[in-house]
């Protein structure tokens, strides 16, 4: 492999709850109640679709309101940067190490995520894969064409002048794993845990699935 692509909220970046936590702080922001009678089945729709672009799942939350929406990403942006100036925002435990486990075998690493570049920079620095990470990539670099579209993958293999054939791609969600297929990727690795599971990644055309990006190097053969 030259390439592993890897995805960021709750796959290298350690979640629990956190980016819901900042959704909700986003639809509080243009009024939407989250204890109201509606909130359970806006939650519902976000979970199932929060591995896509983070203003896309806000525009069909409020049903294509794109000026609310701008507002409550905002919110929600504001609400992330916060946690990482806070220090709440971390790695999944063992990803750091995998990560340099990767590069020193030569692999190049690109992160990927729904966030735009500001907050996904934000979050890098703060999870301190800023020296591990060859290529950042948000929908905002690929005119807007984020997951399930796989151009995030294109625009990795091309910047990195990597083969679709020798690259792996790791996520969470159904997502990643249509994007790694569209895109020929040459090992698709669905990671438990996340938006979906097992029988969904592995539906959608995942190669294999891992506990965690930890086991990513131990996969490929590395040493970790």
């Amino acid at each position: 492999m030259q390439l592993a692509v890897l995805d960021l909220a709750g796959t290298t970046m350690a979640d629990d709850g956190l980016v819901l936590a900042a959704l909700r702080a986003g639809l509080r922001a243009v009024r939407v109640r989250v204890d109201g009678p509606g909130y359970p089945a806006l939650d519902r729709q976000a979970r199932s679709t929060m591995d896509r672009s983070t203003i896309t799942v806000l525009g069909e939350l409020l049903d294509g309101d794109m000026y609310r929406a701008r507002r409550a990403h905002s919110a929600f942006a504001e609400y992330l940067t916060a946690a990482a100036d806070d220090g709440r925002v971390r790695p999944v435990p063992g990803v750091p190490e995998a990560l340099e486990a990767l590069r020193s075998a030569g692999l190049k690493i690109a992160l990927t995520c729904g966030f735009d570049p500001e907050l996904r920079d934000r979050l890098v620095v703060a999870l301190g894969f800023g020296a591990r990470a060859d290529l950042l990539l948000s929908p905002a670099d690929v005119d807007g064409r984020g997951l399930p579209e796989p151009d995030l993958l294109h625009a990795a293999v091309r910047r990195t002048r990597s083969e679709a054939s020798q690259l792996a791609v790791a996520g969470d969600a159904t997502a990643d794993i249509d994007a790694a297929v569209r895109a020929g990727a040459g090992l698709v690795i669905g990671v438990r845990g996340g938006a979906h599971g097992e029988p969904r990644l592995r539906a959608a055309g995942a190669d294999t699935v891992i506990d965690s990006v930890a086991d990513l190097p131990a996969l490929l053969g590395l040493p970790s």
